[in-house]
């Protein structure tokens, strides 16, 4: 997905040839024309729908007589968002790109400045976004899971402990739901396949990072966590006063991170260096940005740590 360059605070560019573009607000109406002018077909009801979907903000009350009131209408910036993202839905390679991308560009925006999305339109935008999380096809699923095997498997790990960790996060993937006590025990299998002594602890291999070594139980602390930061939003159960507090936790670490990603990315190796490369595109950033904030609201929901002490519990009984 392309979008047009991000102005000084994060304004769409708005540039026809050499005019600018002044927007106004308009109507569901004007909309509706904005978008034929455009040569996409739309209608009231797509309107409505990008409402309800939080690709739109609602629209505002306008009374300009005494009897009864004028149909409501979208501020400037939201009549602006709506053409640009329609122009990039329009541009896209691929004949239309999935609504799932849209979104992801609105949060992104929400995340990033304060004068295009509200946080009402931001909490319906995360509803829809967290519904379309994990719907991946059963075929794409498979290719996940068996990637985070190989990654986490050990070279001694047997076949079976290898399918034993296939099953469970397969199970995992289709239901969405994560089982701290099987995950651990199988994850922990799999990356310290050797028996332990009777009576002596066991001896768990750590995993390599991008900031140092990590046990598994982290991992899948950082998975359920994230798993139910994920169901909550996809409830709404997480209040505008919520998510704006947790996003101002989120801005100075990302911006912290930004400052430092450059240095990052010569440090490492391999994968790791990968992590701390900059996206190339606004569909690059819009997806990181908003896989960051999940985690940080995880985190500052207390839904991480409340997974360690599951997982470390778990691994206790594991070493019984």
């Amino acid at each position: 997905m392309q979008l047009p360059e991000l102005e000084s605070r994060c304004k769409f560019g708005a540039v026809k040839g050499n005019r600018t573009t002044t927007w106004v607000e308009g109507t569901s109406a004007d909309l509706v024309a904005d978008a034929v002018a455009l040569g996409v077909k739309a209608s009231p009801r797509m309107v409505i729908s990008w409402v309800e979907d939080g690709l739109l903000a609602s629209p505002e009350p306008r009374k300009t007589s005494a009897h009864g009131s004028d149909p409501r209408v979208f501020p400037p910036e939201q009549r602006e968002l709506f053409t640009r993202l329609l122009e990039a839905r329009e541009r896209s390679p691929l004949g239309g790109i999935p609504q799932r991308s849209l979104v992801r560009a609105v949060l992104y925006l929400w995340l990033i400045d304060d004068s295009i999305v509200l946080t009402s339109q931001a909490r319906r935008a995360w509803r829809t976004h967290a519904r379309a999380a994990g719907q991946a096809t059963a075929v794409r699923r498979g290719e996940n899971v068996r990637a985070i095997v190989e990654q986490l498997a050990h070279p001694s790990a047997t076949l079976k402990q290898r399918r034993a960790a296939l099953l469970v996060l397969e199970e995992g993937e289709r239901t969405g739901r994560i089982d701290i006590a099987r995950l651990t025990a199988v994850l922990t299998e799999l990356t310290s396949p050797w028996i332990g002594h009777p009576g002596k602890p066991r001896i768990e291999r750590a995993l390599p990072g991008p900031f140092g070594p990590v046990p598994v139980q982290h991992r899948i602390a950082v998975w359920k966590g994230r798993e139910q930061a994920i169901r909550l939003l996809r409830h709404e159960e997480i209040d505008e006063t919520e998510l704006d507090r947790v996003r101002a936790v989120f801005r100075p670490e990302w911006a912290d991170y930004q400052a430092r990603r450059p240095a990052m990315a010569t440090m490492g190796a391999g994968e790791f260096a990968a992590y701390s490369t900059e996206p190339d595109t606004i569909e690059g950033r819009a997806i990181e940005v908003v896989d960051a904030f999940v985690g940080t609201l995880a985190g500052e929901l207390g839904l991480i740590e409340a997974a360690s002490h599951a997982a470390e519990t778990a691994r206790l009984k594991l070493a019984r």
